[in-house]
């Protein structure tokens, strides 16, 4: 009887090395060689689901964003407001060892995005799930009366999304002015804005 494959698993198995790669080498060090022995697949078996780098990229972006997502429903799950806003940033900030290493893909990405229409719509569309969220715990913040009067929520959307990408690249261009103290501290800082406190 012929072996059954799961085609979804098994892309999801080679983007996952695909991140692994080039969290560990950069995307422009990428080749289909390395992801195939990362996969431990052949290099025909990559090409038949990714024919070239950039949609490597594109899975591997993809991928860590369903991921972050899976993490984000768990933690603000019976969480509002500023308390499920914070657990957001949490899982999309560049924390730990592996924050940085993911965050190199995310800007591989973002640079391919800038130059391909398509992929600039994967971008968009994720990101603004992300904005959609920012907006519903800031919403639900100013419900609650925690949000400081002078707050514009569409403004601090804005400024929510942009710190946590600012995050992103300063953790991979500038890494010893990044770190998980000096992130955290980025963040309540953030925090204590919406609130309208000194820090």
């Amino acid at each position: 009887m012929p072996k059954i494959v799961d085609h979804d698993e098994r892309r999801n198995h080679i983007a996952d090395a695909a991140t692994k790669v080039i969290a560990r080498e950069g995307f422009e060090r990428l080749t289909m060689r390395q992801i195939a022995a990362e996969a431990g697949y052949t290099h025909g078996a990559i090409a038949r689901y990714f024919p070239t780098k950039e949609s490597l990229l594109t899975a591997s972006f993809v991928r860590l964003h369903v991921q972050a997502n899976g993490r984000i429903l768990t933690e603000v799950a019976g969480k509002r407001g500023l308390d499920a806003l914070e657990q957001m940033c949490r899982e999309i900030l560049p924390f730990g060892e592996l924050g940085p290493k993911y965050a190199r893909v995310v800007i591989a990405f973002w640079d391919h995005a800038s130059q391909d229409t398509r992929v600039t719509q994967i971008h968009r569309e994720n990101n603004q799930r992300w904005r959609d969220q920012f907006r519903r715990f800031l919403v639900e913040a100013r419900e609650d009366g925690e949000l400081a009067a002078h707050i514009d929520i569409d403004t601090a959307v804005g400024e929510v999304a942009s710190r946590n990408a600012g995050w992103q690249m300063v953790s991979v261009l500038l890494p010893e002015a990044a770190g998980d103290e000096r992130i955290e501290a980025g963040l309540q800082a953030l925090l204590a804005e919406l609130r309208g406190r000194d820090r």
